[in-house]
């Protein structure tokens, strides 16, 4: 039988057969066998071809037969080329880039989508602070117009509606305080007025939620996150609706050198294998843990969206694929000051004190001094992120052990 990637095959596989399958080696095996079932890393610069002429064509990225041709490691790599497929391929997409870090997938996403000097972007007001920042720093210094707005809000089409940006950027869920944004309603009024939609959606997943599905037109992910899984790979993703975007995502990603390096897409296909189960796993503990944090009386509020009081409960029932809300929560404690907030951190000792999320194990972060870090108090009360907040990625332990774990520390 030849050793191929079996889910280009059967489009009719379910997400969680597509991932279990995702990287497989593509060549035939021949009768003495010797073809690896994993896609081996491909650890060079430079690729060899057998004539100029299989060179010269190589530069366009494809073979005569259409098939990825490699170059330079700059312009890509087989395992990252593996790893673009597969993503492309759940998120419903007509092909996906990969780089070496969230940032730079979005930095790449911005610049396909064509945010320069005199273009205006309407974004979520709590996006991610670096993604605030690099907007900032890069793209409203030579001119572009920034517009952040709650566009979890009901009011949210009517201001990208007179806005008329050129560009809208949400995420799916938001960071810390897990809001989530209509994207349907998003998707159809930037069509509307012919913006360009660009989703984040790290925190959600391919098995939660598909933004292309929604309409939208690029999918950014952090896959360090939830894809990789493990907390040993970095790298980032950007997934296109459309050829022409896609075109634009390549160019930008070889002139700006933000490639995924062969050895983190290996980990990172790695990763996709086992997302649906870490996932599921995680959904499950956070909405465990989310009830314990309720009922707290150390606790002032919890924020996360599989809570019947969220503001968008009903919201994240429609669009999550598996009813499931996500492996992120935060909560207020009562004493709202950071000193409260190092206590509580520093007490500790199963949950980590760390920035990321997404990994197997439970992490906990003080926005602040983390990912919120760039704004100033008045950005960061505007948010809605106060003195007391607590950002938690759960992890799949054993639930009762990470709620033992939070009990002690919130204990006075």
């Amino acid at each position: 039988m030849s050793q191929h990637d079996a889910s280009q095959d059967q489009p009719q596989w379910d997400i969680e057969t597509m991932l279990v399958h995702s990287g497989r080696s593509k060549r035939s095996a021949n009768k003495s066998g010797g073809i690896p079932n994993i896609q081996p890393i491909h650890a060079s610069t430079t690729y060899l071809h057998e004539s100029i002429e299989d060179l010269d064509q190589a530069f366009n990225g494809t073979t005569v037969d259409g098939e990825p041709a490699f170059v330079y490691a700059r312009q890509g790599n087989p395992n990252a080329t593996g790893f673009e497929e597969s993503m492309a391929r759940v998120e419903k997409g007509v092909g996906a880039v990969a780089c070496g870090s969230g940032m730079a997938a979005i930095h790449i996403a911005l610049l396909a989508a064509g945010l320069t000097t005199g273009a205006k972007i309407v974004a979520s007001q709590d996006l991610y602070g670096q993604t605030i920042t690099l907007i900032r720093k890069l793209f409203t210094t030579i001119g572009a117009q920034l517009i952040l707005t709650d566009l979890s809000a009901p009011t949210a089409v009517d201001v990208i509606r007179d806005e008329e940006p050129d560009i809208v950027y949400v995420e799916t869920v938001s960071n810390p305080l897990v809001k989530v944004v209509n994207l349907d309603a998003i998707s159809a009024v930037a069509h509307e007025i012919d913006a360009i939609t660009i989703v984040d959606s790290t925190f959600s997943t391919p098995y939660l939620l598909r933004p292309i599905e929604h309409g939208c037109d690029l999918v950014v992910h952090s896959a360090t996150k939830y894809i990789g899984g493990h907390g040993d790979s970095t790298g980032g993703i950007v997934i296109s609706a459309t050829n022409v975007l896609l075109d634009q995502l390549r160019a930008y990603q070889s002139l700006t050198g933000a490639m995924l390096s062969p050895f983190e897409a290996h980990l990172l296909q790695r990763g996709l294998r086992t997302l649906p189960l870490r996932i599921e796993r995680q959904c499950q503990n956070a909405l465990q843990v989310a009830l314990f944090l309720q009922s707290h009386p150390a606790v002032e509020r919890v924020y996360y969206p599989g809570l019947v009081d969220h503001p968008q409960h009903e919201l994240i029932e429609q669009q999550s694929s598996h009813k499931l809300y996500g492996g992120l929560l935060a909560f207020d404690l009562k004493e709202q000051s950071r000193e409260a907030v190092f206590r509580f951190m520093n007490r500790l000792k199963l949950c980590i004190s760390a920035t990321s999320l997404g990994d197997v194990f439970t992490l906990v972060s003080y926005p602040p001094i983390a990912s919120h870090r760039n704004q100033n108090a008045v950005e960061l009360k505007d948010m809605g992120i106060n003195p007391g907040c607590i950002r938690v990625s759960v992890g799949i332990e054993q639930c009762d052990d990470i709620i033992r774990d939070l009990a002690q520390a919130l204990a006075e």
